[in-house]
């Protein structure tokens, strides 16, 4: 993306990849059926279907009757809660989780549960060891606690701490793996999950069509009963063009997903050359610090705040200048309420209420970065004189 607009919001989700459009194309025009029925049709439908959850299962290296097709990450999440959560027990949260999950935490407090939220550092990181405690705490109640965990903060950019060498006594874990999926090779038996959800958007496939990988897929009472679809665990006919369409994706980003990330990074870095120290335009960095060589933070991610714009008015500026970015979770753009991550990581409620993320995909180029740079230069610098904020 060289010429036109910049498109730097990966991380709410990734450009459709072409081949996967043009199997979506291509399916409806063969005519995809009903998969539930008895005739030729339903039957190649089904044929479908069956072969995108192949496709899958063999990337995460499951059995394909793990995975439950789902419409977003967030009904995802919300399923696997609901099969796990007991009423009245106790959930382990974070302020750092995507909104849709701070939801599922508020619902269950407000029916009469326990939300513990364990407590991030300075780069929006959770620690073992607080993890641990709550774990030994909570434990206590008689009740088992349920996790409610990101693996990756999609807002900061920080790559959370490995669950399975602290979830010894096998806590039942509901894994958020949307972010890091499109960074990293992951195996489900690596992750610590009892539930992963996952979002095809976030690697190159359609909006609409996510996926919950379950260690006990027996676990899981359906949301919505419907007419038995998904092996009783979902109601409602399959969307199987999205669903061949994202498992296409994911397997081509599987493929790529090396020099995908290298090349992220790598505009990412030109960046960072390009704008120079945020600070001489008002700015700070959020989450872990890219310019350490084990950072812990996702590629290509950048994040940063300010005190003297609202998060949401320097992303209008930067869009009318070409620059396509974000507050930080695409759920809370439009709020224009402070970030509760960047709270919980200790920053002003001005600071927090100014966020700001630049996430650069596969396809960016150094002259992308570079253009980037230069915009946010020139819309911060522009805000700032006509809100006579001085140079610190």
């Amino acid at each position: 993306m060289s010429a036109g607009r910049i498109f730097l919001d990966n991380a709410a989700g990734a450009p459709l990849h072409p081949d996967a459009a043009a199997l979506i194309a291509e399916l409806h025009r063969e005519g995809i059926g009903n998969p539930n029925g008895g005739h030729a049709e339903a039957r190649r439908a089904r044929a479908v279907l069956d072969a995108a959850r192949a496709s899958l299962a063999e990337d995460f290296d499951v059995e394909p009757r793990t995975i439950t097709f789902t419409s977003t990450a967030s009904e995802a999440l919300a399923l696997a809660l609901a099969s796990e959560l007991q009423s009245g027990g106790t959930l382990i949260t974070s302020a750092g989780e995507h909104r849709g999950a701070r939801a599922l935490a508020a619902a269950h407090e407000a029916s009469g549960g326990r939300v513990a939220l364990l407590p991030l550092d300075a780069s929006g990181r959770w620690s073992a060891e607080a993890l641990q405690e709550l774990l030994t705490a909570t434990r206590a109640d008689g009740v088992p606690p349920v996790m409610l965990l990101a693996l990756a903060s999609g807002e900061v950019g920080a790559v959370q701490p490995s669950l399975t060498a602290v979830n010894r006594d096998s806590v039942a874990a509901v894994l958020d793996g949307v972010q890091l999926d499109g960074a990293r090779e992951m195996r489900f038996a690596d992750t610590g999950a009892t539930h992963l959800a996952l979002s095809s958007a976030k690697v190159g496939g359609p909006f609409g069509v996510a996926g919950l990988i379950s260690a006990d897929p027996r676990r899981i009472r359906a949301l919505v009963p419907g007419g038995g679809q998904e092996r009783g665990r979902r109601g409602g006919t399959e969307a199987v063009v999205l669903a061949a369409a994202y498992a296409l994706a994911h397997r081509l980003h599987r493929r790529s997903y090396a020099a995908s990330v290298a090349a992220s990074e790598s505009a990412a870095r030109a960046f960072d050359a390009a704008l120079g120290a945020p600070g001489e335009i008002g700015l700070i960095s959020t989450g872990p610090d890219p310019r350490t060589a084990q950072s812990g933070r996702l590629p290509g991610h950048r994040s940063f705040a300010a005190d003297w714009v609202l998060g949401d008015d320097l992303v209008a500026a930067l869009d009318h200048a070409g620059v396509a970015a974000s507050t930080g979770s695409a759920c809370i753009s439009g709020s224009r309420e402070a970030s509760e991550a960047l709270l919980a990581m200790g920053l002003s409620r001005t600071h927090a209420a100014g966020g700001l993320r630049l996430t650069f995909g596969g396809g960016a180029t150094a002259d992308d970065a570079a253009r980037a740079a230069a915009a946010l230069r020139a819309v911060a610098e522009r805000i700032r004189q006509h809100a006579g904020v001085t140079a610190r």
